[in-house]
Formats: structure tokens, C-alpha cells, sequence
């Protein structure tokens, strides 16, 4: 292996445990196995020799919070480097890749946008010839880095009016699924009404971990009165992953077989069957399977799910031919990979479309903001080019989203992944909406957006990740994604 060392003059910029949430890439961008410590000064990364390679890390950056930053490729030296002013070397040479890029399909960015990238640029450039203070070195580059993040919001803001204007000839509206989890339970009068006025479809789950949980007896009844519901409000329909790969997503009396994985997938069989049967005919959307990297499950490997997930396609294709399905991947940008032995989610979906299943579209889980089994925080840019690359597999996509509104101990969240220490309040989720929502709306790509979490009043996946509040009240997010509807969508 070989060494790479950073200094950290200012060590109160990296987050609480984000040594450990680290990573690093080649060029290809794929996450190198590699160890990273922390030091009295700073990091040291041991990484494959011989390799130039860029550091992923999670920064804080003053007025955006925690952001994960990568550095340019970095070869191997002696001297270390000043990780501060290599973040911010990386950050603007993104953003100027980034503005190339648009500059040439035609988006028309402003002089004083222009401008400001240039003061931006000089600010970096005194951060660059001020490494031998590193301190002062690292204040000039914190600076840079804050201007630079203020330059990608509001570029990211240009970006998404043009394309969207582009994409709307004449003031048409868009016909993308705009949607959300229906929950456990019916919504109230005051809930279901912000739903309506906010979403064009309802999700619902069709959950094995609640429908079966006595071997062998299906409950539907509360997936019947969602449909009902959705139905009577005119709603599209979505349904959850049919086969989900964490402890929620399966019956808790499954684990009697773990290790059988014949045996796992003649269950597995039964109840897709089961539920396309009953409700072919009424759902927009079938997804097949999700959450196929999220970790140990029964003893499955990676592998044993994806042929799963390969068979739940076959038998929703042989049961309701009519109606698109598609499966689902969670962490698309594949930090893991650093950790454990297992391909990239972007080359697990090439692999499934290329299997000629029938597949009509691709879903992304983006569970912003959690760890571990959740996507590190992202700048709206890097969250641009991530839906370009996968948009380059030539299927639609559905992107779903959870953002959390608060830290710390939520009683009523059953999954591990809990928020990362920034500083989450309603007002960051409601920031997060208004700024990245839009973008994602605004790829052609891209033909349904799901809040995957509804409610934090009932039992819940992710901490503090829904709209309405543990008392049963909405959050500021869903009045700025009810004004995103209503200017942009049916």
C-alpha cells in the first residue's frame, strides 16, 4: 500500500467521525479498498501504491454544513498535503468542468455568475501561494470553498429554470409521478389534503414484513384501502419495492430459513405472485426490488439477491405484462465499495438491463444524509452529474428521496442509518427541497420523484425523514414541494 497525508490546521472543519466515512478513488471513480486514520494533524491515507487517486471526505463548509468534498487526483509524495486547499482546488475544478459542460449544450449563464467564479478562482489562487502559513493557507481555502458552494446553488437554480423551461414548450405542464409513501395508516382530513395539493401519485408499499406476517396468510387490507383512496382522488399508484432486502422488509418469521436460500426464494416467489395477481391492473408502477446493497440480510450474498431480484422481474413481467417494472438500488454512489468486495450499484443495474428482462426504468434510492447505508451529503452539482451518469444505461428513472429534519434518537425509526451530526432541522430539509428537487425534476431522465417516508407520527424507516411531524403536522418541505408542483407539474 501506499501513503498519502494530509494536514488539518483547522480540525474543527472535519465532522464528527467523518475520518471514518472517508473514501478514495481512481480516476474511474470506483472506491478503492484503503484505510484512513485520523493523526494529532491530520489524515493518512494507505491506499494502493503507484496510483494518483482522489479523497472523498466529509467538510464542513460555513453556511451549507456538512458537504462531502473530493480533492483533484492526488499522486503520492513525501510532503503532505494541506487537505483544506486540496478540497477547495477540487471543488472549483468541478465546478469549472461543470460550467464547460453546460456552457456547450447552450445553458446561458449570466456575467456576474462569471464574475464571481473569478473572484473565487483568486481567493483559491492566495490559498495556493500561502501554504507555507498552512493556517492562513486553510482560512483563504474555507473562504473559496464557501464561495464556490454559493456559486453551484446558484448555477444549479440556472441550470434547472432553462432545462425546465426547455422541457415545458408553451407553458405545458409535466406529466412525471410525483409522489410519496402513504404510510400505515388512512391520512386525516388536514394530512390528506397538503398530500393532494402537493403529490400526483401515492406509494404504497405492499410490505411482505406486514401483509405476511404469519407464514403462509396475506393481509391485505391496508394496502386495499390505500388503493381505494388513491383511486378516489384520482391518484397514480407506485408501489414499493415488492422485494426489499432489510430487517423491515421481510417477515420476521423468514428467519427461520436463513441460510436456505432455496427455500427463501419459493417464499420470496409465492408472495410477488400473490401480490401482482391481486393488483394487476391497478398500479402504474411495479418496483421489483430494492435496497440490494444495503448490507447482510439472511445470509444472502450479493449475488443470491440479485438472481432474487432477476425472478421477481420474470414473475411480475408474466403476471401483468401491461403495467412497467423496475428495481431499485440504494447508495448509487457506492461509497461501500471501499469497505467490502462488491461492484458498484451503477454496474449491478448495467448488468440487470443488459439480462434483457423487460425492464422498463431504473429506481434510485438517495437516503440523503444517513449513515452508515444512507448517501453521504452531496452538493446539488455532484448531484447533477450522479443523475447524468446514470442516465447514460438509456432508461427512465425514479428517483426516491429521504431527507432528515432533525438529529439524534428517533423512538419510532426501525433501520440503523441515522443522521449524520450537521446540525438537521425542518428548515435544511426544507432548503434541501428547494434546491435539488427542481434539478432532479428538471432531467429528461428522469420520470418519477418519490418522498419515500411520509410520517414521522407512525412507525418509520429513517429518523426524523418524513413530511409530517411527530405530531401529526406539516413540515415547512411540503409547502416547497407543493409549490414545485403546482408550478411544474400536473
Amino acid at each position: 500500500m501506499g501513503l498519502i497525508r494530509f494536514l488539518v490546521p483547522r480540525p474543527d472543519q472535519l465532522p464528527l467521525g467523518g475520518a471514518t466515512r472517508a473514501y478514495i478513488t481512481g480516476l474511474d471513480e470506483i472506491p478503492w479498498p484503503s484505510r484512513i486514520v485520523s493523526t494529532e494533524d491530520g489524515l493518512i491515507v494507505d491506499r494502493p501504491p503507484g496510483e494518483s487517486g482522489s479523497l472523498y471526505v466529509p467538510w464542513l463548509v460555513e453556511g451549507y454544513g456538512e458537504t462531502t468534498l473530493s480533492t483533484a487526483s492526488l499522486m503520492e509524495r513525501t510532503q503532505p498535503y494541506l487537505l483544506e486547499v486540496e478540497l477547495a482546488r477540487g471543488t472549483l475544478n468541478r465546478l469549472r468542468n461543470q460550467l464547460a459542460a453546460w456552457d456547450a449544450a447552450g445553458i446561458q449563464v449570466g456575467p456576474e455568475m462569471r464574475q464571481k467564479l473569478r473572484e473565487a478562482v483568486r481567493e483559491f489562487a492566495l490559498a495556493a501561494v500561502s501554504q507555507g502559513r498552512p493556517l492562513e493557507a486553510c482560512k483563504l481555502a474555507g473562504s473559496a470553498l464557501s464561495a464556490t458552494m454559493k456559486l453551484m446553488v446558484a448555477m444549479a437554480e440556472v441550470y434547472s429554470q432553462q432545462a425546465l423551461a426547455a422541457r415545458r414548450p408553451n407553458g405545458s405542464r409535466l406529466t412525471t409521478l410525483f409522489g410519496a409513501d402513504l404510510g400505515g395508516t388512512l391520512l386525516d382530513e388536514i394530512s390528506a389534503r397538503n398530500f393532494l395539493a402537493t403529490f400526483n401519485a401515492g406509494v404504497i408499499q405492499f410490505s411482505w414484513h406486514d401483509t405476511e406476517k404469519t407464514e403462509g396468510r396475506n393481509d391485505w387490507a391496508r394496502s386495499d384501502r390505500q388503493l381505494e383512496w388513491c383511486a378516489a382522488h384520482n391518484l397514480k399508484t407506485c408501489s414499493g419495492p415488492l422485494l426489499r432486502f432489510d430487517t423491515a422488509g421481510v417477515p420476521d418469521w423468514l428467519y427461520l430459513w436463513e441460510g436456505d436460500v432455496e427455500a427463501i426464494t419459493g417464499f420470496m416467489t409465492e408472495f410477488v405472485r400473490a401480490t401482482v395477481t391481486r393488483y394487476r391492473g391497478k398500479v402504474q408502477v411495479w418496483q421489483c426490488a430494492g435496497r440490494l446493497n444495503a448490507g447482510d440480510l439472511l445470509g444472502l450474498s450479493v449475488e443470491q439477491k440479485l438472481k432474487m431480484a432477476v425472478r421477481a422481474v420474470e414473475i411480475v413481467r408474466q403476471n401483468d405484462s401491461r403495467t412497467p417494472a423496475i428495481v431499485t438500488f440504494d447508495q448509487p454512489w457506492g461509497e461501500y465499495v471501499s469497505q467490502m468486495e462488491m461492484d458498484l450499484p451503477l454496474h449491478l443495474a448495467d448488468t440487470l438491463i443488459r439480462a434483457n428482462l423487460g425492464l422498463a426504468g431504473v429506481g434510485l434510492e438517495i437516503n440523503f444524509g444517513y449513515h452508515p447505508r444512507g448517501t453521504q451529503p452531496r452538493d446539488v452539482l455532484e448531484l447533477s452529474r450522479q443523475l447524468d451518469r446514470w442516465s447514460m444505461l438509456g432508461l427512465p428513472l425514479l428517483v426516491s428521496l429521504v431527507v432528515p429534519s432533525g438529529s439524534g434518537k428517533d423512538p419510532l425509526a426501525r433501520l440503523k442509518p441515522q443522521p449524520v451530526p450537521s446540525g438537521w432541522n425542518p428548515e435544511l430539509q426544507e432548503q434541501w427541497a428547494k434546491q435539488y428537487v427542481p434539478l432532479i425534476l428538471s432531467k429528461p431522465a428522469v420520470q418519477a420523484i418519490v418522498w419515500n417516508q411520509l410520517r414521522d407520527d407512525e412507525t418509520h424507516d429513517l429518523a426524523f425523514g418524513g413530511l409530517i411531524d411527530r405530531q401529526g403536522r406539516p413540515k415547512p418541505a411540503m409547502a416547497q414541494l407543493a409549490g414545485i408542483r403546482k408550478q411544474h407539474l400536473l
